[in-house]
């Protein structure tokens, strides 16, 4: 199998979770990469990738295992030669098994442009932090809101990923707090849950 992480960007960014998916298997086609199917009446391409993150939201940090015995450095050549412009492999692993991409991801660092300065300190020692979810219910979110910092005009922050809070709903309700204009976020690196990145932890469970 390999690991490997993606970018979605160049307009990538704009494709949804699904179509991401299916671009990936026909990348894979094109690239003359050989994909593992699964058993029964509607066979797939076995590709797992990591939880799905907002439409119009950039990556630097996605990640998917792909059943393959290509060996990693031929895998990122072949792939990125064939893949679309926004969607470009930066690193691939070797791994005997499936790794828990969508399960072992469970915080991400973001970068997000466009908000007016405010006080950081306003949003991480606040008792809580309010957001309003798809069905349009509040929901207090303090819990999932690990640092926010300032650099330079942007804000960087780390925030729960998959389990209840987008970092889109994050910015929408800063915005709507401290004012702003266009939103631009960018979700730079992927995290454990001990806040150290995905990918330093790949030595040990890659070949």
């Amino acid at each position: 199998m390999i690991l490997f992480r993606y970018t979605k960007i160049y307009g990538a960014e704009y494709v949804s979770h699904l179509d991401v998916l299916r671009h990936l298997g026909r990348s894979f086609t094109r690239a003359g990469i050989k994909v593992g199917y699964s058993q029964g009446y509607h066979p797939h391409k076995l590709i797992y990738m990591s939880a799905p993150i907002g439409v119009g939201m950039k990556s630097l940090s996605e990640y998917c295992v792909v059943d393959t015995d290509e060996k990693a450095e031929d895998f990122k050549k072949k792939f990125n030669e064939h893949s679309p412009k926004g969607i470009k492999c930066l690193g691939a692993w070797e791994t005997p098994k499936k790794v828990g991409v969508a399960s072992d991801i469970v915080k991400a660092k973001y970068r997000i442009k466009g908000l007016e300065k405010f006080p950081e300190e306003d949003i991480t020692s606040g008792e809580s932090f309010i957001i309003t979810d798809r069905e349009g219910r509040e929901k207090d979110v303090k819990d999932l809101i690990y640092s926010v910092e300032r650099d330079g005009e942007d804000l960087v922050c780390v925030l729960g990923f998959g389990n209840g809070l987008r970092a889109e709903k994050f910015a929408s309700a800063l915005k709507e707090r401290y004012g702003g204009g266009d939103i631009d976020i960018t979700k730079e690196e992927a995290l454990i849950e001990d806040g150290t990145p995905f990918e330093n932890i790949l030595k040990n469970i890659c070949l």
